[in-house]
């Protein structure tokens, strides 16, 4: 029986992951455009990044733009999905909502779930970000948050990712092919 139940949650978080982003978001349902909705758990999020990493206090200082994903869900067999919303800061100002979707196939079982904080280096990659034409590229990994790791984080191609596990077990720790989408607060 426990076998099952976990071939169970593997099918549910691929389902879950792939039909969200599909599903949700839109606008277009009859109500008028407002403000994208607050994503809950953001500030605790950046608590424990912090807490795990003091250094890394030092990017979201200095970093042009940062956006913290409180939970990231994602799940695989051959074909695995990756779903998750959070908020987007500009100099340390909330500046819209993000979400992010991926879909990907290859060599992967498991599901899981993690924490992940987006910088970007420059203006010039925020920019992209906030014209919703921001994808990592498919060799890019996060770095585990851990104490120290921060201070000697490269950044490739204006970005840095960290990522905190939160549930799970997932043979892949790639960010590549990772999707975010922008929603500018009004």
């Amino acid at each position: 029986m426990k076998k099952l139940s976990g071939v169970h949650f593997v099918f549910g978080a691929i389902l879950l992951c792939t039909a969200v982003p599909a599903c949700g978001g839109s606008q277009k349902d009859g109500k008028t455009a407002s403000a994208p909705e607050r994503v809950e758990g953001v500030q605790d999020t950046v608590a424990l990044f912090k807490k795990k990493d003091s250094s890394i206090e030092q990017l979201f200082s200095t970093s042009a733009g940062y956006v913290v994903l409180p939970t990231v869900g994602k799940g695989g067999l051959i074909v695995g999905g990756a779903h998750g919303a959070g908020e987007a800061y500009e100099g340390g100002s909330y500046v819209g909502r993000v979400t992010v979707s991926e879909v990907s196939i290859g060599a992967q079982v498991g599901g899981q779930s993690y924490s992940q904080v987006v910088f970007f280096e420059t203006p010039e990659a925020f920019k992209k970000l906030k014209e919703n034409s921001f994808a990592f590229a498919a060799e890019v990994s996060a770095i585990g948050a851990d104490q120290g790791v921060a201070k000697n984080a490269k950044f490739k191609d204006g970005v840095a990712t960290f990522v905190i596990p939160k549930e799970g077990l997932m043979a892949a720790a790639a960010v590549g092919g990772q999707k975010l989408s922008f929603e500018a607060a009004k």
